[in-house]
């Protein structure tokens, strides 16, 4: 077996490194220490490609594998956790679920407008009850006589949820 790095995914480590050390890292106290959401580095982030790396192409993301991220999402962490929960977020728990269970329509608006980080997505999870645990969530979706959706329920802490445009709930 083949241990070595691929051409990609050494390129993905390099562009993450240099956008952690040039652009969070020199900001990352103060926008912690303010509370503010780092929407302009997401959003770069997004044109690198480190929003959606395994996002295939004809969704907008960088098409590359598991080790590619993993491999950015060291670089992103070592400069700022917090930028890189939320590039955790927006790739894995937002975009996977809707490659794996979305529509083609839903993939198109959904998943490439986060991939390329034209908007930020959240994942709603955490209750105030059961925690982060979705065995025990007590959010309920049903039909209203009409045939619309209501939500009922309590969410806490949801990352990135006052700033996402779209939210996995």
């Amino acid at each position: 077996m083949d241990f070595r790095l691929s051409d990609d995914q050494l390129t993905i480590q390099a562009i993450a490194r240099d956008f952690a050390q040039k652009r969070i890292a020199p900001v990352a106290a103060e926008l912690d220490a303010s509370g503010t959401f780092p929407l302009e580095n997401i959003r770069e982030m997004g044109q690198l490609g480190l929003m959606g790396i395994e996002v295939p192409e004809e969704y907008g993301g960088a098409g590359l594998d598991t080790v590619a991220y993993a491999l950015a999402m060291i670089e992103i962490g070592a400069a700022d956790t917090a930028t890189s929960t939320i590039m955790s977020v927006n790739n894995s728990l937002y975009c996977n679920g809707i490659l794996q269970h979305g529509s083609e329509e839903q993939k198109q608006k959904y998943v490439r407008a986060i991939a390329t980080g034209e908007c930020i997505g959240a994942y709603a999870l955490t209750e105030p009850q059961s925690g982060s645990d979705a065995s025990a969530m007590h959010t309920q979706a049903t039909r209203n006589a009409d045939g619309d959706w209501v939500i009922n329920g309590k969410k806490s802490w949801i990352t990135s949820g006052s700033v996402a445009r779209y939210i996995i709930l």
